[in-house]
């Protein structure tokens, strides 16, 4: 047997550490593969990465809300894996992933109803399945089926009592809403009335059990029946709650689902979606293509659409959302979730995900660079491989190039939110701490150490690209020139910057006046005011920070949101992460003064009118400047930047071994991975594809392609 194939993993977030993951669970790898990762900075993780900070309470500090949604099968089985393989003893925190994860329902979307903000409260009931375990994949057909089940349940439990309609077997008013499809109403009541449900859950239950009987044996008249059916019932729905739409809240709500569900199923079948695949329609715009298919406007401009659009940081109305990857992604959320809709982490993503994904890979064998920045490939002289990588070393390690990353906090390995100095021969320079110098920023004005040129043959012989889509353009301008796909990939598919803040406070939230502090924690996924327009209750966390007694918060809340537009200067302009931090802390003194008193009335100064700085751990004096009770990122750098899915973009992508160099592997959410848009569960299946691209292993990733008839 030769030499083991050395290969160069360049970045360290999701992607990448699930690619290398499953590298090594191949047997015998270490006599197949070198494998080293070079990562900017002290630490792992990406844009999903989070510290603590240790002079102020060991805090968690993120770049924004990191959820999981019960149906990232991919990612729970990976991370089940990973905890099993750690095998940390029990009398530590969180040392089973089930310890890890908090399931959770209840979402808190914000309504802008005749000029005034309404809260719309929703939440979605729980099933036995537990997230990671997979069933066989069902074809599109199918999940209509789950979609209409989702939505029963949702009607079932959450339907206003004034409007529930008792079912009339016989009655004349539904014969002839159905006409010839009465039938199939009919054929369905009794079990519909067995279960006790109203003439809307009948109604749905029809077309449900319509899909269930004709699952795996269905055609496009079958389609054309199912679309009849949901519009007849959208045409009676109406006429029905017509006059009660604008006074009545709990009216216009149901109608917004209804309508939302109804133009889905109706567009599906119109485009033929069940035999072309999602993809066929992402030449449109998601809201066009609901308005193509009958959704009114009050839905096309609800707070239910628009939470859609906030899941990915697109705002409102800002960026286009391919209709194809939406559905594809509103499909699989909101019908095939498993347990609980969402759930939280119970500490940082650092500290549940890349802490043990880091020390499994090291246990393996994988070799860990840190403080290692990508400064630019270099292909061979006919353009069809990498030849060189040509690395900046940020720093000198006391111990031979070996950095030990985590720290303990509570029992619990952690990442910090700076580098550990002690280990670093630069530290004992002032201006690397005093300056607070940042090793991750592309505008840092710290000089690398020495430049490292990796060679292809010496360093490595194949290179796995994981760094995220916006850094790109900077380091294979190369590429860029050699190849037209490579070209239209960075500059075609689109990124936005995003900026998060955290906020620690005394009371808790019904201190603060959050009417529904009874329902759990909520999360409201981007349909309140802007730029910051989604917001968090993460109070979750503060049992596994180090908070003293007289400091001690009571809620923590996240509000996030997009940077909309962003001229980058040269990174030779220093200056230029403060002056965004700085906007963006004047963007959060404008949210609490003004847009806080509605979510949390409680907060306001009675005297002032505005929001009540002692209410914040820390010196209510300073305000917004209080470093102790508030956390703001402006998440600036291209390797933080969020990836779109504008309308088109898709057909940019590429997948894992699709470039047009030999030797490079890709692998990210940017890449062409089978959902296509930023969120850990691409993540992980592109990190997969990646593996198998080089091992061939897994053979069978879950959710990377369309099951279609």
């Amino acid at each position: 047997m030769g030499e083991p194939k050395k290969i160069a993993v360049l970045g360290g977030g999701m992607a990448a550490m699930t690619a290398v993951y499953e590298l090594t669970s191949v047997p015998d790898w270490k006599n197949q593969y070198e494998i080293t990762v070079y990562q900017l900075g002290w630490r792992l993780g990406g844009k999903g990465a989070s510290g603590r900070r240790q002079n102020v309470a060991n805090r968690i500090e993120e770049h924004g809300v990191h959820l999981w949604f019960g149906a990232y099968d991919n990612a729970f089985g990976l991370i089940q894996r990973v905890y099993e393989e750690n095998a940390r003893p029990l009398t530590q925190p969180m040392a089973h992933w089930n310890s890890v994860f908090k399931p959770c329902d209840f979402l808190a979307l914000e309504e802008r109803v005749n000029g005034n903000w309404v809260h719309w409260p929703m939440r979605f009931l729980r099933n036995k399945q537990i997230p990671g375990y997979q069933d066989q994949p069902t074809d599109i057909w199918d999940t209509i089926g789950n979609l209409l089940k989702t939505g029963l349940t949702m009607f079932q439990h959450h339907t206003p009592d004034h409007m529930k309609e008792a079912v009339h077997p016989e009655s004349n008013q539904h014969r002839e809403a159905f006409g010839d499809l009465f039938h199939l109403w009919k054929g369905v009541l009794h079990e519909a009335e067995a279960a006790g449900l109203d003439v809307i859950g009948a109604f749905i239950y029809t077309a449900l059990r319509y899909v269930e009987n004709h699952s795996g044996t269905h055609g496009h008249s079958h389609h054309g029946i199912l679309g009849r059916l949901v519009e007849l019932f959208l045409k009676w729905l109406w006429k029905k709650i017509e006059a009660d739409i604008e006074k009545d809240t709990a009216a216009r709500r149901l109608w917004i689902a209804c309508d939302l569900g109804v133009s889905t199923i109706k567009g599906i079948i119109a485009d033929d979606v069940i035999s072309k695949g999602y993809n066929a329609i992402n030449g449109q715009d998601y809201r066009a293509w609901l308005k193509k298919n009958g959704a009114t406007e009050i839905t096309l401009n609800s707070a239910l659409v628009q939470a859609l659009y906030g899941l990915v940081l697109s705002g409102y109305k800002v960026h286009t959302y391919e209709a194809g990857t939406l559905l594809r992604i509103l499909l699989q959320f909101f019908g095939n979730y498993r347990g609980a809709f969402y759930y939280r982490m119970k500490a940082g993503m650092g500290d549940c995900i890349f802490a043990p994904m880091y020390e499994v890979l090291k246990k393996r064998g994988v070799i860990f660079k840190f403080f290692h920045k990508v400064k630019n490939l270099r292909l061979s002289a006919d353009k069809k491989r990498i030849e060189t990588i040509e690395v900046g070393r940020q720093v000198t390690l006391k111990q031979k190039g070996n950095y030990n990353p985590l720290f303990n906090v509570k029992g619990l390995p952690c990442w910090p939110s700076t580098p550990l100095y002690e280990q670093i021969v630069e530290s004992e320079r002032e201006e690397l701490i005093r300056d607070k110098i940042n090793l991750e920023s592309a505008w840092t004005p710290w000089e690398d150490v020495e430049t490292l040129e990796l060679k292809l043959n010496t360093d490595f012989d194949e290179v796995l690209l994981g760094i995220s889509l916006g850094a790109l353009p900077y380091i294979t301008s190369e590429l860029k020139s050699a190849s037209q796909s490579w070209s239209d990939m960075i500059t075609k598919i689109m990124a936005t910057p995003s900026q998060a803040a955290q906020l620690w406070l005394r009371p808790d939230t019904s201190g603060m006046g959050w009417p529904y502090w009874r329902g759990g924690k909520a999360f409201n996924p981007g349909t309140y005011v802007e730029p910051l327009d989604a917001w968090a209750d993460m109070s979750d966390l503060i049992n596994r920070e180090s908070w003293p007694d007289e400091d001690f918060p009571n809620t923590i809340i996240y509000t996030l949101g997009s940077m909309m537009e962003l001229a980058l200067p040269p990174f030779t302009d220093h200056s230029f992460p403060t002056r965004q931090k700085e906007e963006l802390k004047k963007r959060l003194l404008e949210y609490l003064n003004k847009d806080a008193a509605y979510l949390w009335p409680l907060t306001t100064d009675a005297q002032t009118g505005e929001f009540d700085w002692n209410l914040l751990v820390g010196d209510a004096t300073k305000k917004e400047n209080n470093e102790k009770g508030i956390y703001v990122t402006a998440n600036i750098d291209p390797t933080a930047w969020y990836v779109l899915a504008e309308v088109g973009t898709t057909r940019y992508r590429l997948p894992a071994k699709g470039t047009d160099f030999e030797n490079l592997v890709i692998t990210g959410d940017w890449t062409k991975n089978g959902i296509n848009a930023g969120c850990i569960e691409a993540a992980v299946v592109s990190g997969m594809q990646a593996s198998r691209a080089i091992c061939g292993s897994p053979i069978k990733i879950d959710g990377e392609n369309d099951v279609v008839k």
